[in-house]
């Protein structure tokens, strides 16, 4: 990352040319000029990158592994595609209409793991239709998915990590002790109602909690020996599935938990029995991939000044992005134009949806606006326009995924566009 904390957000995906702020090297102001806002943005090269940079951590721990992309992060269907034409990768789905968009993408069944919770007769009926493997976390779900004809015999369980960790301290964004999965003290019992029903437990499935920090290393680390001790209580185990929650940073002070540490923590906790019993280990990477290949671009459209402050309003609210009004999680806001210019006196920033809670910033601080300016939202790429909503009937955020043709030695060669 750039070394200047106020332009921490300089560096991965981000970049400064002649036109302003960058993505992949490709100029958005010419973007949001041809296609209008709000607009969102994401980086082929960055998404690859990002893949490219996972598979060689899994490797390094010696393992079996495969990952799962979480397409909740982000289904645009360029995306997909992508993540389609990479060759070695899996979806992680949520629900019956992920499995089919992924489905139609080119994905088989046999390619899509499905981890959901609170499932009803409609969704087990539709997935056995669709012939995918279920990771289940209730006696409930157990019973009835025995039940459901057609459905596969082998099942998963999510366990309950009973450990609170991810971004910050709202429990929206940790998963330990919530409504997803088993306790850890009733594995067993968990896997007798499964036997007895017909169904073979061949998944142990956790998930700790949305963007873990390098402090979360130790909770990590007793999770991984919990599973590890797991493992060997069930010979039928043939998958460990440690979920997602690997991230990018929100700002200039997170100290995202290191792919170099989480892997060593796979390695030394579960390595020892993934080799006694040829386990497989499987992750379901989202935000890591998507978060920095995405921006979203908005026009500024209102400069106010009140006695609470200056206000900048844009033609994006929280129905185009939930982050701050939802989960209180930051994003960085740029000045496309002048991204390196220094700032002035601390500004609001405010949507265009009529709810008091649609802010995305307070008291920043930002270059001298004027209205019809650009700002960029960042990192914008997972859980934006895949959570958006036509609230108050604003509408949905355009898409587009950039990618540079590999034409040899010409840096400005043309691009591919997908839109959405």
């Amino acid at each position: 990352m750039h070394g200047d904390p106020t332009h921490w957000w300089l560096g991965d995906a981000l970049g400064v040319g002649s036109a302003g702020l960058t993505l992949d090297d490709v100029d958005l102001a010419e973007l949001a000029a041809r296609h209008g806002t709000p607009l969102y943005v994401y980086g082929a090269a960055t998404v690859r990158r990002r893949f490219a940079e996972l598979r060689a951590a899994l490797a390094a721990t010696g393992l079996r592994s495969r990952i799962h992309y979480a397409m909740k992060a982000n289904r645009h269907p360029g995306l997909l595609a992508l993540v389609r034409g990479e060759g070695d990768l899996a979806i992680d789905a949520c629900s019956p209409r992920e499995v089919d968009a992924a489905l139609a993408c080119g994905f088989t069944p046999a390619e899509v793991s499905v981890t959901a919770s609170m499932l009803s007769r409609r969704d087990l009926t539709a997935f056995a239709a669709q012939g995918v493997h279920l990771n289940l976390d209730s006696r409930s779900a157990l019973r009835r998915w025995s039940e459901t004809p057609g459905r596969l015999p082998r099942v998963g369980l999510r366990i309950n990590p009973g450990v609170a960790v991810g971004w910050g301290d709202d429990p929206k964004l940790r998963y330990g002790d919530s409504k997803f999965g088993f306790d850890g003290d009733r594995v067993g019992e968990a896997v007798e109602l499964a036997t007895g029903l017909g169904l073979e437990v061949d998944t142990l499935h956790v998930h700790l909690g949305w963007g873990l920090q390098a402090s979360a290393a130790p909770q990590i680390a007793t999770l991984c020996a919990r599973l590890a001790g797991w493992a060997r209580q069930i010979p039928t185990v043939r998958v460990l599935n440690v979920g997602g929650g690997l991230c990018w940073k929100q700002r200039a002070e997170d100290r995202p938990l290191p792919l170099p540490t989480w892997a060593a923590l796979l390695a030394e906790h579960l390595g020892p029995v993934c080799r006694e019993r040829d386990l497989t280990i499987a992750c379901e990477p989202g935000t890591f991939v998507m978060a920095a290949a995405g921006v979203l671009l908005a026009e500024v459209n209102t400069v106010e000044r009140r006695a609470s402050g200056t206000w900048i309003g844009i033609d994006a609210g929280h129905n185009m992005n939930v982050y701050a009004a939802h989960y209180g999680i930051p994003l960085a806001i740029i000045a496309v134009a002048r991204p390196q210019d220094p700032p002035t006196a601390p500004v609001h920033v405010a949507g265009n949806v009529n709810e008091a809670n649609d802010v995305f910033a307070r008291d920043l601080r930002l270059p001298e606006l004027a209205e019809g300016d650009l700002l960029a939202l960042w990192p914008a790429g997972a859980y934006g326009a895949a959570m958006a909503s036509d609230h108050c009937m604003r509408g949905l955020p355009s898409e587009l995924l950039i990618e540079r043709s590999p034409v040899p030695g010409d840096s400005r060669a043309p691009l591919s566009y997908g839109t959405g």
